[in-house]
């Protein structure tokens, strides 16, 4: 049995996706997040790159804490896909702000992105 689990402190979904989805009450599988506004406005790409990241974070968390979740108890893995992977060492720094207590493990990819420079997806237990 799968629950869909949905707020309007995130971006709504671009496609065929729901943005959260638990299971069983225990596991709660996060989509993609970018740095998308609630809105779904895209971050002005003239900003930098941690603000990117802030808002894909925010994003991420605003799902969790829709799962009633937390990132820093309840995160057990991310998956990080950069543009850019110079940019990992500005990533772990806001990274940390929602996890440091307990970071999860996490894997980061180099993407070919064209709109944004960061999407973080997650894996939480409840």
């Amino acid at each position: 049995m799968k629950h869909v689990i949905s707020t309007a402190e995130a971006p709504a979904p671009q496609g065929t996706y729901a943005q959260a989805v638990a299971t069983c009450g225990e596991m709660v599988f996060i989509s993609g997040q970018t740095p998308r506004r609630p809105d779904g406005a895209l971050v002005d790409e003239q900003s930098s790159f941690e603000e990117m990241a802030r808002q894909t974070m925010q994003n991420l968390d605003a799902v969790a804490r829709a799962a009633g979740c937390s990132l820093a108890e309840h995160c057990v893995k991310v998956t990080v896909y950069l543009r850019d992977l110079d940019d990992r060492h500005v990533f772990d720094h806001v990274f940390a702000e929602f996890v440091a207590q307990s970071p999860p493990a996490r894997a980061i990819v180099q993407s070919g992105f064209t709109d944004f420079a960061v999407e973080v997806d997650a894996i939480l237990v409840r």
